[in-house]
């Protein structure tokens, strides 16, 4: 995810929360794997389990770091952690659309944090590498990707409150198509400024893309603070209900850092990217 123009330097406050929240996001999906399993699957929920105490255990560990080297050690540590659950989520995805085990795990949702473990592994292979190619086209598919989950988390959120919740159900609703639509329209900015340059349409859908964020963020807010209090019908743990609303706090954060960034790239000559 360090996708920007600016210098990187492997330990700083910025690079450290970001891998400390990953880890959290990385645990808690070991979590809802847990719980979403039938309980006749019993080796599957004892990998997960085991794969939320190493989660755990890292997590603990990121707040013992103190300088260059232990970070970039962590680092490599922590990246063979993200391949090991990487390929778990990827086998359990299997398992459930080819109907060999049960439970309660959407296709979808596993497909979808798997995704985000693969999204990690990228962003710590950056930070190891420190790799700043092409900032454009990163910037543009961060955009398809976190749009994408944002949709993800609107669709997992209807199908998990009850139908009775009308006006939620409809809010829902309504953001997944906003969030898809955008989506798309990121995808067709992927495809028109590969290997250029930011242009004003980019600026305005990145403004866009930060409106619709705000808003869902918002929802997500006011569903969890209801979902902890008993006052919504639903599904939905409040843990989990917290844990979309970090995400969704966590994209406001790179589309800040985006609108950063864009200002200077625009002021750049054109870049081109070697391969």
């Amino acid at each position: 995810m360090d996708i920007f123009c600016r210098e990187v330097k492997p330990y700083e406050c910025l690079n450290l929360r970001r891998v400390q929240f990953w880890l959290r996001i990385m645990k808690e999906h070991a979590l809802f794997m847990k719980l979403g399993f039938a309980c006749s699957d019993t080796e599957l929920i004892r990998q997960a389990e085991e794969f939320y105490n190493v989660f755990e255990d890292l997590e603990k560990k990121s707040c013992m770091i103190k300088c260059d080297e232990e970070f970039m050690d962590f680092v490599c540590r922590i990246m063979v952690a993200v391949k090991n659950i990487f390929a778990f989520k990827r086998h359990v995805l299997h398992l459930i659309i080819e109907c060999e085990i049960g439970g309660y795990n959407y296709p979808l949702l596993i497909d979808h944090i798997s995704r985000e473990a693969m999204y990690f592994l990228k962003l710590l292979e950056k930070i190891k590498d420190g790799d700043m190619k092409c900032p454009v086209d990163s910037i543009v598919s961060d955009n398809v990707f976190w749009l994408r989950h944002m949709a993800d988390h609107a669709r997992f959120i209807v199908g998990l409150l009850d139908p009775s919740e009308r006006g939620f159900v409809e809010q829902a609703n309504d953001f997944a198509v906003k969030f898809e639509q955008l989506q798309l329209q990121a995808r067709d900015l992927d495809s028109m400024l590969w290997h250029f340059r930011p242009n004003n349409d980019l600026v305005r859908f990145e403004m866009d893309a930060t409106n619709a964020t705000i808003q869902i963020r918002d929802f997500k807010k006011a569903a969890r603070d209801l979902i902890s209090c008993c006052k919504v019908v639903s599904l939905i743990p409040p843990l989990l209900a917290d844990h979309v609303l970090r995400e969704a706090e966590y994209f406001l954060e790179i589309l800040d850092l985006i609108r950063e960034d864009l200002q200077n790239l625009c002021e750049q000559p054109i870049v081109t990217c070697d391969y």
